[in-house]
């Protein structure tokens, strides 16, 4: 093996599972690095999302000014879409929306800013990307 490779072969086994840009985990079980890092993990149960059935799931108290970790697990055998997600209200004036990055082949997870202040009926929003976006939402738990 080449010298050069082996100190950038261990810097990338030794990389975090789950960080704030979004990047995918080498372990084999997503939901309990999700559990570590946020906290406990919230089913919020299912939503229809243009042609998908998708379990939702959180892991992180929902407060204002903090982040949660959202967890979208697909049917397999079909290609992910491109999902983005926010809290708060449905124009989502004053949340940032976040890009989920693909784990596995069933799954998109992200990191989600919870805005502060909390609107009031804020919802966890989903919007799947195409040439009509289209929105679901689900009530989150606190």
């Amino acid at each position: 093996m080449n010298a050069r490779l082996i100190p950038i072969l261990l810097t990338a086994l030794c990389l975090p599972g789950c960080s704030k840009e979004g990047a995918a985990s080498s372990v084999t079980d997503k939901t309990a690095g999700l559990a570590d890092e946020h906290g406990a993990t919230v089913s919020l149960g299912s939503v229809k999302l243009g042609e998908f059935d998708v379990q939702v799931a959180h892991a992180g108290a929902v407060e204002a000014g903090k982040e949660i970790g959202v967890d979208l697990t697909f049917a397999k055998g079909k290609a992910l879409p491109t999902v983005r997600a926010w809290v708060g209200i449905e124009a989502g004036t004053g949340s940032m929306k976040a890009k989920l990055a693909k784990e596995g082949d069933d799954k998109l997870h992200g990191h989600v800013e919870v805005p502060k202040p909390l609107p009031e009926g804020a919802k966890l929003w989903l919007e799947l990307e195409g040439a009509t976006p289209v929105l679901a939402s689900i009530a989150l738990k606190k």
